[in-house]
């Protein structure tokens, strides 16, 4: 088995180091992989998205432990998830809005304090019960050990875009990449048209009517709407920030008009 871990710690800190020093104690032959320690903090959203993108891509049977928790200590509930033969760790706070989505997902609630540390504080469940929990599991705990079924998972439905009329959709910025590009809620699945049929997308005070392939095929200076890798339609500027030139950020809303 393997451990993926994707936080919001950063790396100023020590705590992505003791999450690795806790699942070592236990399971000290598991590997462990970085996603990502970067999600900006308590962006909930954003941290759902990239779990998304990067989970399928792991062997089976891979235990991704991910954690932005701003409800830490309070009376969310600490989770197991199964999906497709993988297994997914972190807090009940939509998170896991993304994988939910697949129906046969089973959910356990993590309340068998013997897989936990001893001492559980208030702010850190990332040390004191997702990385034990994660190392008993790949010590080939069973999952059913480990906490209760239960069927009321936190999914958050922003997630997905909201039709206003028979041709237009209010969605949201998901993500910003380190180019500046804005990965949308719409999915080329489901806007596939986008590719050979009018549209218009608004981002706050811009508006763009282009459609590109590729970066290299957007005109400088234009706002286009690409595929992107995500499976997601990106808003994008050649060689410079579409983030920046609009000034949106993760959650800003955005208006798709088809003809």
């Amino acid at each position: 088995m393997m451990i993926t871990l994707l936080t919001d710690f950063g790396l100023a800190d020590h705590f992505v180091g003791t999450l690795k020093g806790v699942i070592a104690s236990i399971s000290p032959k598991t590997p462990v992989v970085d996603i990502t320690h970067e999600v900006p903090a308590y962006s909930i959203p954003q941290a759902a998205f990239l779990l998304d993108q990067s989970w399928r891509y792991f062997p089976k049977g891979t235990i991704h432990v991910a954690i932005v928790d701003p409800g830490v200590g309070s009376s969310r509930r600490p989770l197991l998830i199964e999906s497709e033969q993988h297994y997914c760790i972190g807090p009940d706070n939509g998170l896991f809005s993304f994988i939910l989505a697949d129906p046969k997902s089973k959910v356990r609630h993590l309340n068998k304090p013997k897989y936990w540390l001893p001492d559980i504080s208030t702010t850190f469940h990332g040390r004191d019960i997702f990385a034990p929990v994660a190392a008993h599991l790949a010590n080939k705990i069973k999952p059913s050990q480990l906490g209760t079924l239960i069927t009321d998972p936190i999914r958050t439905p922003a997630l997905l875009p909201t039709r206003l009329s028979r041709r237009t959709w209010v969605g949201t910025v998901l993500h910003i990449d380190r180019y500046g590009n804005l990965i949308t809620n719409y999915s080329q699945q489901q806007f596939d048209t986008l590719r050979n049929r009018p549209f218009s997308l608004t981002a706050g005070l811009h508006q763009t009517e282009l459609y590109a392939s590729t970066y290299a095929h957007c005109p400088e200076g234009e706002l286009c709407v690409i595929p992107g890798s995500s499976g997601y339609w990106e808003l994008s500027l050649a060689n410079a920030s579409a983030a920046k030139l609009t000034g949106l950020t993760p959650g800003s809303p955005l208006e798709l008009t088809l003809a």
